[in-house]
């Protein structure tokens, strides 16, 4: 291992939680499926099926209209039986009856491909979605050619799943899935050292990079920033892992299936553990057997508490999510709380004495402990925000709409999710990720 390769992170914070999953395997089915096309950020669907047709797996629901070659594909067999329609008859998700059957299909890869086959075959699959590209972390432009494509090994937000202990059955899809990937753009493979990396780094022709320290070291912003910072008018494409394993699937068996393992995880969770499930299965059932816990109403979340979407109606992990989070309702108030010793209540700035157990897991609820107030001139963001950008003066700027600014403070290389600390430790209770993801809207949009 080089010793440049080596980058450790130390601005950042690991907030502990309780309720990590158990390292068990379970089987989740559903008769259900829920496909919601804001799943995928800025896409414009343009619908391509109607209530009563028979879908197969791979079967096109929707396609972008602003690019029609990327399509969102069945991941079940069955019959659409609703298309739920919000405000201006947006598309809010397509409901589908599963008929029982094995949720995968045969596909045929050719005995030679190149580049442009394989974007073709990814394409006619529709397995392209799962390539995303910063800066804006939207699904890749198939005609750009990016300067690198990065998958990270690991992840180090708030219970997240163990990516080694998930693909510890799938070593030869995973490797086959950055064999292919390696065809698209330079292929970076980003680990924790000292961790379970055996089979990250057994894969030739890949550049490989250490990140320790907290959490934002697995954020792929913070991976690429250290790396292979992006300058205006260049991309990188990202890849999760488990969707390299379903690529690899493809291309190594001619299976096409969208299975994928999911940690069930939360304070709040019973006998958290991981689940094997099709994307888009209804998790009603799953957690249901939770949906109060005495007497205390709960928030179900498609990832994790800090970047994660609270799930209401449909009730199915979003297509980049490896994660369902449980986590109770909040909103009481307390007493002289704030003059209590808090030996159970966590705080940033070691408010409560609760900061002296250095091991303690919290159990954290959606209480916001305090109300909106005016932008807080602090260097508390620099202290969890390990970018070399000045994070205050970003967000101001998204504020204005100052693109020109904006431009020179960074914001091609960040997302929301590399704010959700920020958000955490404000003492203004200011909305860091949702100013930085509409900021970044601005940009592209200008």
């Amino acid at each position: 291992m080089r010793e440049k390769n080596i980058h450790h992170i130390s601005k950042g914070y690991d907030i502990l939680l309780k309720g990590a999953a158990e390292q068990v395997i379970g089987l989740h089915k559903s008769s259900q499926y829920h496909i919601s096309p804001s799943d995928f950020r800025w896409l414009k669907p343009e619908l391509l099926v109607e209530v009563g047709d028979t879908v197969k797996v791979g079967t096109p629901l929707f396609a972008d209209s602003n690019n029609e070659k990327i399509v969102i594909v069945s991941p079940a067999n069955g019959k659409i039986t609703d298309i739920v329609r919000g405000e201006k008859r947006s598309i809010q998700s397509i409901e589908i009856a599963g008929d029982g059957s094995e949720n995968e299909t045969e596909t045929t890869i050719p005995a030679e491909f190149g580049r442009n086959e394989v974007i073709d075959i990814l394409l006619g699959n529709g397995l392209w979605p799962a390539v995303r590209q910063r800066p804006f972390s939207i699904i890749a432009n198939p005609d750009d050619t990016p300067k690198a494509l990065f998958i990270s090994c690991f992840d180090t937000a708030p219970l997240a799943p163990d990516i080694s202990f998930i693909l510890k059955d799938k070593k030869e899809e995973f490797k086959k899935g950055v064999e292919i990937l390696k065809m698209l753009a330079p292929v970076t493979l980003c680990m924790r050292p000292n961790a379970d990396n055996v089979i990250f780094e057994s894969i030739a022709g890949t550049d490989k990079h250490y990140f320790s320290g907290p959490h934002p070291a697995g954020n792929i912003g913070t991976q690429i920033h250290k790396t292979n910072p992006i300058n205006k008018s260049e991309t990188v494409w990202f890849v999760n892992p488990q969707d390299v394993v379903t690529i690899g699937r493809v291309f190594l068996h001619g299976r096409l299936s969208f299975e994928k393992t999911i940690a069930l995880t939360g304070p709040c969770a019973q006998n958290p553990q991981y689940y094997t499930m099709t994307y888009g299965t209804d998790i009603s059932q799953l957690t249901g057997s939770f949906s109060s816990i005495n007497d205390k109403n709960l928030r179900i979340i498609s990832g994790n508490i800090l970047t994660g979407k609270q799930l209401s109606e449909n009730m199915s992990v979003r297509f980049y999510d490896s994660q369902i989070t449980v986590i109770g309702e909040g909103g009481k108030r307390e007493f002289i709380g704030w003059l209590l010793p808090g030996l159970k209540k966590w705080s940033f700035s070691h408010t409560f004495l609760a900061f002296l157990s250095k091991k303690r897991k919290y159990d954290f609820d959606t209480t916001m402990h305090g109300e909106k107030r005016n932008f807080v001139m602090t260097d508390i963001y620099e202290k969890v925000f390990p970018f070399d950008i000045l994070p205050m003066e970003l967000l101001k700027a998204c504020l204005i709409k100052d693109v020109e600014l904006m431009e020179d403070l960074g914001i091609y290389e960040v997302d929301d999710e590399d704010f959700a600390l920020c958000e955490v430790v404000c003492p203004s209770k200011t909305e860091c990720q949702k100013i930085i993801r509409e900021g970044l809207f601005t940009v592209k949009n200008s």
